[in-house]
């Protein structure tokens, strides 16, 4: 079984995400998207942009096993997770719930008062929806990207 460890990200780690969520976004989030859409999409997620977002007001988890990056979570303003994302080979061992425990864990302890949104892809609304997220409203298009207003409200 493999070990899996998760850390914060630090600006280091830009590129590296960037390939993760380009090729997964590619394989399974851009192709209902308009070509417009897909360029949009694809383009705020290049090692600038997400080395602009650790530098920014995001707080990275990077879910590793060995060398291999297994999963990316991210969240903007301590209360928006803007990235989900766990790797093919690390998928059904409870690894996104790993993640969001971390984000929301930390997230809490930071302040936020137990809310939190996911703009989610139409592909990834059923792991968010197993997390506890529930729609806020229906699909959304904007700047030929497609995704769902969804929210988690914690429990007490």
């Amino acid at each position: 079984m493999r070990t899996l460890s998760i850390r914060r990200g630090t600006i280091e780690d830009a590129g590296r995400i960037s390939t993760f969520i380009t090729a997964l976004s590619e394989e399974y989030i851009v192709g209902e998207f308009s070509p417009e859409g897909r360029e949009h999409f694809l383009r705020d997620h290049t090692a600038s942009e997400v080395h602009k977002r650790l530098a920014g007001d995001f707080r990275f988890y990077l879910a590793e096993s060995d060398d291999e990056l297994a999963g990316v979570a991210a969240i903007r303003s301590n209360a928006h997770l803007y990235y989900l994302f766990v790797g093919k080979p690390f998928r059904g061992m409870g690894l996104a719930r790993r993640l969001w425990a971390c984000v929301k864990e930390e997230s809490l302890a930071l302040g936020n008062p137990g809310t939190f949104t996911v703009n989610a892809s139409n592909y990834a609304v059923t792991a968010y929806e197993r997390l506890g997220f529930r729609r806020t409203e229906p699909t959304t298009e904007k700047n030929g990207v497609l995704y769902n207003p969804m929210q988690f409200v914690s429990a007490g």
